[in-house]
Formats: structure tokens, sequence, C-alpha cells
């Protein structure tokens, strides 16, 4: 049996956008608001670069939705009533929401999902009947008092998946509605800045121009002092549709820490790659190679141009990573602050870096 603790904070981010459902693997649990839209980039059109020579980029220029995350939300708060809401934030609050599921979603199932929730976001679809939330309703229902997803001994219609999107969508502007919403000061980054900088920072990194990608926006702030945190994602139009149909395209979403004006996180996804764990005899082998560190120095000096002195390079986190196909090496500067870089294996690849300033090093 599948077990999935979903934290409703979390899912407030996922579904302000479908394209966020995709790049989850980055963000952090413990957001409490969103502000998610899509806003026209702000930097000049142009071809865009391949991240790799090995894994080219299909660039697809945006279309013209028919509906948008402000329409589907201008639309909920007319359907939606105050038993809904409530029967939302009773189960948000429950202390222990872990849902479990009578069996998994098959591939099919899953990839009709990313193709119906880009037509429920841009082209206005919608279900003809709520999700069932009590046993007995129908053959596909959600049981919030037993935590459990209960599925017929058959593939869910398409009809069903919409339920599923639905809620979803109205578990995220209900819970939008009673979160407070932090919008940020005129210290912070605008959001025409936000995404001017992340825009630089992938084709600096990257070497890709994402010009012609729709663009998410959102600003948290962590612990309403500190971390005011800008999350831009750049993507394909309908990037849900694509990964379902197997066509392969680059993501790219980036951190910017407002309060330190710093890019903390620059990602590159591309959900056709495939990872391959490393053996323990693979892993020592990378412990003896020292091109691993050679080439995670080299992005961070010439890549990201920084001049200060490096102190010391290492790879760390090789327990976790070598799960995850991944090599991590640590680049320590002079004053302190450090570099992550995250390269595929066994090709070198980068797959984000990161950055943290000397006074927030833990």
């Amino acid at each position: 049996m599948n077990n999935k603790k979903i934290p409703t904070t979390l899912t407030v981010l996922l579904f302000s956008g479908s394209v966020l459902v995709v790049s989850a693997m980055i963000v952090p649990e413990s957001v409490n608001t969103t502000v998610a839209k899509s806003i026209p980039v702000v930097q000049d059109t142009g071809k865009q670069t391949l991240t790799s020579s090995r894994t080219p980029v299909l660039k697809v220029e945006a279309e013209k939705a028919k509906t948008t995350l402000s329409d589907v939300n201008k639309e909920l708060q007319q359907l939606m009533t105050q038993e809904e809401f409530q029967q939302i934030y009773d189960f948000a609050d429950k202390p222990d929401n872990e849902i479990s599921e009578s069996r998994p979603m098959s591939e099919d199932e899953v990839n009709r999902r990313l193709i119906l929730q880009d037509q429920y976001l841009y082209d206005g679809l919608r279900p003809k009947k709520p999700l069932a939330l009590k046993p007995g309703q129908a053959e596909y229902y959600w049981d919030l008092d037993r935590n459990k997803i209960y599925y017929p001994d058959r593939p869910l219609t398409d009809e069903e998946l919409l339920q599923t999107i639905d809620w979803f969508y109205r578990e995220a502007y209900a819970m939008s509605k009673r979160n407070i919403v932090t919008l940020p000061d005129p210290k912070d980054w605008s959001q025409t800045e936000a995404v001017a900088l992340a825009a630089s920072s992938v084709r600096k990194i990257f070497g890709a121009d994402v010009s012609k990608l729709e663009v998410f926006a959102n600003f948290s702030d962590f612990d309403n002092t500190k971390h005011k945190t800008w999350m831009i994602t750049f993507a394909p139009y309908k990037a849900d549709s694509l990964r379902a149909q197997g066509k392969e395209f680059w993501q790219y979403t980036v951190l910017l820490d407002s309060s330190t004006r710093t890019v903390v996180d620059t990602t590159a996804a591309n959900f056709t790659l495939k990872r391959t764990p490393i053996s323990a005899e693979a892993a020592r082998a990378i412990q003896k190679d020292a091109t691993w560190i050679h080439e995670a120095t080299k992005i961070v000096t010439d890549k990201q141009g920084e001049t200060r002195k490096i102190t010391m390079a290492f790879l760390t986190d090789t327990e976790v990573n070598n799960k995850r196909g991944m090599v991590a090496v640590k680049i320590l500067l002079e004053d302190g602050s450090s570099y992550t870089a995250e390269l595929r294996y066994p090709d070198k690849t980068l797959r984000c870096l990161l950055y943290e300033e000397a006074n927030v090093t833990k």
C-alpha cells in the first residue's frame, strides 16, 4: 500500500500552476504563502541554446491561453461554499493527514492527468461533477475521514481525473484565502527584477535563452522576518502535456533570496533523462576521480564568474546522492561562503548550482 504525506502548504504551491507540479523536488515544504501567475518574460527574444549537446532542448513558444490561474480563482470564488472551505480546513488541520491509496495510479492515468491539468488551467476544461469525498457516492472517491483514496478496479476515466484536479485547485484556493499573503516590500526585488535576474542566471549557468518560455513567479516569506524568496520557473507552454507525451524539454527554476539579494539556487530539469544510481564500486572510483571536483570548480569560476579564492572543494552527501545518481561537490570560498554543484552521473552535466553566503551557512 502506498502512503503519501500531503503537507497542505506544499499542496498550495504545487497546484498554484500545473507547471509547478513537476518542479516540486526543489520546493521547500515550509513555504506558507504563495503568489503565482504567468507574466511576460522581460528579456530580448532569441534562439534558445542547448544546455548540453548530449541533451537537446525543445523550444516551445507560449500560446495565448483561453484561461489563466486568475480566471480559475475568480471562478472558485463564485462557486465554493462555506461548507467546502470548512471541509478543506478540517482536513488540513488534522494532526495526521497522511494519505493511503487502494492502489497506485498507472502510468497511463498519470500521463492523462498531466494533459488534463493543462486543459483545466489553460483551456477551461472542467469536470461534470465534483470529486466524491465520502464512501457510497461513487466508485472513485477520497475518504477524508479515513485519509484514503479508493480506486475502482479499472482505469480512471478522464472525468474522474478532472475531478481530482479540480479538488486540488479548490484546496489550494481555500488555503490561500486562510493563509496570510506575503507581498514584497520596497526593499525587496520587484517581480520584474526577480524575473530578469533569474533569466540572467539561467543564461549564465546553463547557456539557455528562456525568452520564449512561460514564466511562473512566486514570492514567499519563510519566517516573516528573513528569507524572503522569489521562486521563478521557466517552462514551455503546457509543459505537463509535453511531459505526458514523452517529449524532451528543459525547465528551469531559480530561487532568489530577496533579503540578501542573491541567487541561491539555479536548477535545470529534463524529465526524460534517466538517473543511474551509483554503485558502491562506482562511488569508490568517483572518490578517486579528481575530474568531478575539477568540473564543479570550472562551473563556479568560468560560468558563474566567481573571483573569490577557493579554499577547499570536496564531495558531499554521498550516501544520499549515490541513490539519486548525482555527485554533489561543495566549494568553500575564502570568506566562508560556499557553492554546491550537483552533477549528473555519469556524464557530469550540471543539474543545479546552490549558493550560501557566509552569514547564513549552517
